[in-house]
C-alpha cells in the first residue's frame, strides 16, 4: 500500500517536525511495517510556473512555435521566448511549466540555452513525461489560469515534492488500506487528531424524467449493501494535475476526471467505487450470481466465461461488471460520457477472491474487497466521490441515492480483563489507559472495576475477542515497553521414547546404515524359529495372532525386529547387493503375563550388518563383532548411556542363548547393560547371527545383528549436562602388560578406576593381543592409553608420571600383571 505523505498530512494534524521517516518508524513498531520510503520530485529543480503572453509561428519550422512566457508580474516581470513543438500551447493567460537554463529534470538532465532551427531557446516548456509525473508526452503541462503564483517552484506548487511510504498491510487489517486508515493510526501514535475531508458542496438537482434507476439484490450474502447515485451534465476531461500526481505517487494511472475520482476516493477512504456510463445501461441494476454458461467482455476487451459462483452486476441485457473485480466494456465511461451511475457497494470477500484468482484479474479494488469493505463507510465514500465528479466534470448530482442494505452490519462488543491484559503484556497497564488507547483509534470503551467493555466499529472486522483487544492496546502502548524477563527456571523435560527414537534414527543413519521399515506382521514360522529367546520374560516365539490378517503369510504380530531385517538383508543379497547395513526403529508386541493383561509394546532400535565395510580405494574388510559394537556404543552414547558394559550371554538371556534356536551365536555375542561391569539394566544385545538363523534366512557367515530397547534406555539414561571446555592441555601415558585371558577389559578398567586418581580423565584399550606364537597359554597382551589433566594448571611430567604410577599400581594390586 503506497501512502503519500503530503496527503497524509492533510488528513492527520501531525506535530511540527514530524517526518515521513518518523511516521514510518512509529507505524512499523505498531504492526504496520513500512518497507521503504520513496522520495519523489527531488530530481525536478528550478522549473517555474510561467504565464503565456503570446504565441507566434517559428520562422524556420512549420511544426514549431515561439511562445513568449512571463514568470513575474509588475515592474520585475521577466519575459522570454521559448521554442515549443507541443500542439496544446494555451492562449495568452494560460499557465505552463517552464524549465529555464540551469533547471534540472529527471535523469540528471540540465537545461541550457539552445539554438533550434535558427532561434535561440532558453530552456523548454515541459510535458508530464519530461517532469516524471506520468508517461504522457502528448503535450506540455497546462495549468488553469490564476491557479498558482507566477514564478513559483513547479514541483512544490503542484505537490510533486512528496515522500511515499510503502506500507505492508497484513490481510487482517482492511481498515489500513487507505490514507484515512493510516491517518487514524498516525494520529493515535502521535496523540493528535485526524479527520476525513467533508464532501464538496455541489448543486443537487431532481432526476430528469426517465433517468431514474432501481437496484435489486438477489443474493444478500453475495452483496450485503449496494448504493447508486446518478450524476448528469458531465464533460470528460483530464483531471487536475494535483490529482494526477497523487494517483501516480500511489501507483495508479490517470485516465479521465470521471474515472480518476473513483480511484482517488478509494485511495483516500478504502472504499472501491465504479462509474457506469448511464446512457449505456438498459433497465435497472441487478446484483446476482452468474448464469450457467454466461459470458461477458471486461474493460480490458477480453471475453470471459463466467461460473455460477461469480457475482455480477447486470442490467436488462446481461452482466455489465464482475462485482468487485472489473467493470464491463459495454458500460465503460468514455470521452463522450455525459451521465454516470456511481456504484458504491460491498461484496462477499470469498467470491471476489475466487473470481479474481481464477481469471487472473487482481486489482486495487479486488485487493480491498477480498479483505472486506466496511458497509457502513459506503455513504460517505459515495457522497464524496459524487461531489468530486460533479465539480470536476461540471455536472450536478441528481436526486437521492438508491441504497439497498439487506444485511446490516452492527458494531460488536468485546471485553478485556485487567488480569488478562497484565498476564499477556508482562506488566500492568491500567484499564483507563487501555480505554484511552482504544478511543484514539475510534473504539469506544467503558471501564467497570477490572473489566473493560469495548464497542468495536464495523471497520475493524479483525477484533472480536479479548486477545484482539490486548493486541491493540499493546501495539499502541508500544511493544518496546514490554519488559525483557527470562521465564522461571524449570528442569528440562524427560526425553520421551518418541524423541529418543528419532535420535536413534539420526545416529544410526550417520554411521552409514540405511533405514528399513518392515512389516509389523510376520509369518508364524519366523517367530517359531526364535525358539526359547525371551524379552522381558515374554517368549519371542509366541506372538499374538491377528484375526483378520492381510494375508496368510502375515498373520502374527512381530515380537522381534530380527526376522524382518534378516528378510530385508536376504532380498538385497539376492538382487546383487553384496554389502548390507540396515537398521529399523519401531515397536514390537509382546504377550502379557496372563490373558487379561494388556500386551507390552516396547520400542526397539535394531540393525543388521552383512558383507564388508565401505572403503574408498579397495574392498573393505569384512564386518566383525567390533564393527557392530562400535555402532552400539555410538548409539548408546547418543541416547545418554555413557558407561555401558557387555557380558557374555547366559542361558535364557536377552541374546537368546540356551538353545539351538537362539538369535545370536553364543560364542560371538554379548548382552548390553546400562552400567559399568554389568551393573544397571539389561538394554540389548549384539553379536553374530546364530548359524541356524543364518541358514533359515539365507544369510552368509559373519552376519551381525544388534538391538537396543529404547524404553529400557529411557529409564537409565543420564540427563545431559553442560560441561565447560578444558582450559589446560592434557597429557597421555600408555601401559602394556600381560594378564590372564579370563580377566575382561571391564574388570581391568574397574581396577584402574578404583585408584580414584583425580587427574585421570579417560581410559581406552588400544590392543588386545592373543597370537599363540608369542603369547603364553591362558594369557593375553593388553595395551591401554590414559589421559591426564588438571582443571587449574598445566601438568608437569613428574606429576603425570606419579599419577600414572598410582593407576598402574592399583591395577597390579587387583590382578596379576607383567609389564611388557
Amino acid at each position: 500500500m503506497k501512502i503519500s505523505f503530503n496527503w497524509l498530512r492533510e488528513l492527520a494534524e501531525l506535530p511540527p517536525g514530524v517526518t515521513a521517516a518518523s511516521v514510518g518508524e512509529r507505524l512499523t513498531l505498531a504492526g504496520l511495517e513500512v518497507e521503504g520510503i520513496e522520495r519523489r520530485g527531488r530530481e525536478v529543480r528550478g522549473v517555474q510556473i510561467a504565464e503565456v503572453r503570446g504565441v507566434r509561428p517559428h520562422p524556420g519550422a512549420e511544426k514549431l512555435a515561439i511562445v513568449r512566457v512571463r514568470v513575474r508580474a509588475g515592474d520585475g516581470a521577466v519575459e522570454e521566448e521559448v521554442v515549443c513543438g507541443a500542439p496544446n500551447v494555451p492562449a495568452a493567460g494560460g499557465l505552463v511549466a517552464w524549465a529555464p537554463p540551469g533547471a534540472t529534470l529527471p535523469g540528471g538532465r540540465t537545461l541550457d540555452r539552445r539554438e533550434i532551427r535558427g532561434v535561440m531557446s532558453p530552456g523548454m516548456l515541459c510535458s508530464e513525461a519530461e517532469l516524471g509525473i506520468s508517461e504522457s508526452s502528448d503535450g506540455i503541462v497546462v495549468l488553469p489560469r490564476g491557479a498558482m503564483a507566477l514564478g513559483a517552484d513547479f514541483a512544490g506548487a503542484v505537490g510533486l515534492l512528496d515522500e511515499v511510504l510503502e506500507v505492508n498491510v497484513t490481510p487482517n487489517r482492511p481498515d489500513a488500506l487507505s490514507h484515512a486508515g493510516i491517518a487514524r493510526e498516525a494520529a493515535a501514535l502521535f496523540k493528535t487528531r485526524w479527520k476525513l475531508p467533508r464532501p464538496d458542496d455541489v448543486p443537487l438537482a431532481p432526476l430528469p424524467p426517465g433517468r431514474g434507476i432501481d437496484v435489486e439484490i438477489r443474493d444478500p450474502a453475495a452483496c450485503p449493501r449496494y448504493t447508486a447515485r446518478i450524476i448528469t451534465g458531465l464533460r470528460a476531461a483530464p483531471s487536475p494535475i494535483e490529482l494526477r500526481i497523487r494517483l501516480a505517487a500511489c501507483g495508479v494511472r490517470a485516465i479521465s476526471n470521471l474515472v480518476d475520482v473513483t480511484n482517488y476516493v478509494m485511495l483516500e477512504t478504502g472504499h472501491p467505487l465504479h462509474a457506469f456510463d448511464l446512457d449505456r445501461l438498459s433497465g435497472g441494476i441487478v446484483v446476482r450470481r452468474a448464469n450457467r454458461a454466461e459470458r461477458m467482455t471486461t474493460l480490458d476487451g477480453i471475453e470471459r466465461p463466467l461460473q455460477e459462483g461469480d457475482v455480477v452486476i447486470a442490467d436488462g441485457r446481461g452482466a455489465v461488471a464482475l462485482a468487485g473485480v472489473m467493470g464491463g466494456a459495454t458500460s465503460e465511461v468514455s470521452e463522450g460520457t455525459t451521465a454516470v451511475l456511481l456504484e458504491a457497494a460491498t461484496f462477499d470477500p470469498r467470491s471476489v477472491r475466487r473470481t479474481a484468482k481464477r481469471l487472473g484479474l487482481h486489482s486495487e479494488a479486488s485487493h480491498r474487497f477480498e479483505r472486506s469493505v466496511d458497509a457502513n463507510g459506503i455513504p460517505h465514500a459515495a457522497l464524496r466521490a459524487a461531489a468530486m465528479i460533479a465539480r470536476l466534470g461540471g455536472g450536478v448530482v441528481n436526486g437521492e441515492p438508491v441504497d439497498r442494505y439487506p444485511m446490516h452490519q452492527h458494531p460488536r462488543k468485546a471485553t478485556l480483563s485487567l488480569a488478562g491484559l497484565t498476564r499477556t503484556a508482562g506488566f500492568e497497564i491500567p484499564l483507563a489507559q487501555a480505554a484511552e488507547k482504544l478511543a484514539s483509534i475510534d473504539i469506544s470503551a467503558d471501564v467497570a472495576g477490572d473489566l473493560l467493555t469495548a464497542i468495536v466499529p464495523t471497520f475493524r472486522p479483525d477484533i472480536s475477542i479479548e486477545p484482539d483487544l490486548i493486541e491493540e492496546v499493546m501495539r499502541l502502548t508500544g511493544y518496546d515497553r514490554v519488559p525483557a524477563r527470562l521465564p522461571p527456571g524449570a528442569r528440562a523435560p524427560a526425553a520421551s521414547p518418541e524423541a529418543l527414537s528419532d535420535r536413534a534414527r539420526d545416529v544410526l543413519a550417520a554411521q552409514g546404515l540405511h533405514e528399513a521399515v518392515t512389516w509389523g506382521f510376520v509369518p508364524k514360522p519366523w517367530l517359531e524359529a526364535l525358539g526359547k529367546a525371551r524379552r522381558n520374560g515374554a517368549p519371542l516365539a509366541d506372538g499374538i495372532v491377528v484375526k483378520n490378517p492381510i494375508s496368510s503369510d502375515y498373520e502374527v504380530m512381530r515380537t522381534s525386529l530380527f526376522p524382518g531385517l534378516a528378510e530385508a538383508a536376504r532380498r538385497n543379497l539376492m538382487r546383487g547387493v553384496p554389502d548390507v547395513a540396515l537398521f529399523e526403529v519401531g515397536p514390537v508386541v509382546l504377550r502379557g503375563a496372563d490373558a487379561k493383561e494388556h500386551p507390552a509394546e516396547p520400542t526397539i532400535a535394531a540393525g543388521i550388518l552383512v558383507g564388508r565395510r565401505a572403503d574408498w580405494l579397495k574392498p573393505g574388510e569384512p564386518f566383525d563383532f567390533y564393527d557392530a559394537k562400535r555402532v552400539v556404543d555410538e548409539l548408546l552414547r547418543a541416547l545418554g548411556i555413557e558407561d555401558a558394559s557387555y557380558r557374555a550371554p547366559g542361558a535364557g538371556g536377552a541374546a537368546g542363548g540356551g538353545g539351538e534356536s537362539t538369535i545370536l551365536h553364543p560364542g560371538v555375542a554379548a548382552r548390553i547393560f546400562s552400567g559399568a561391569q554389568g551393573a544397571g539394566r539389561e538394554v540389548g544385545m549384539v553379536g553374530e547371527v546364530h548359524p541356524a538363523q543364518r541358514k533359515r534366512f539365507g544369510l552368509p557367515d559373519g552376519a551381525l545383528y544388534f538391538e537396543v530397547e529404547i524404553d529400557a534406555v529411557a529409564g537409565e539414561r543420564r540427563a545431559p549436562a553442560s560441561v565447560a571446555p578444558p582450559r589446560f592441555p592434557a597429557a597421555t601415558r600408555d601401559v602394556s602388560f600381560w594378564i590372564a585371558e579370563a580377566i575382561t577389559a571391564d574388570e581391568q578398567r574397574g581396577a584402574m578406576a578404583a585408584a580414584a586418581e583425580p587427574l585421570l580423565r579417560e581410559l581406552a584399550v588400544l590392543e588386545d593381543f592373543r597370537d599363540p606364537r608369542y603369547v603364553a597359554p591362558g594369557m593375553k597382551g593388553m595395551l591401554w592409553t590414559m589421559t591426564y589433566r588438571a582443571a587449574d594448571r598445566t601438568l608437569t611430567d613428574p606429576e603425570v608420571d606419579a599419577a600414572h604410577a598410582r593407576v598402574v599400581s592399583a591395577l597390579g594390586a587387583a590382578h596379576a600383571i607383567s609389564i611388557r
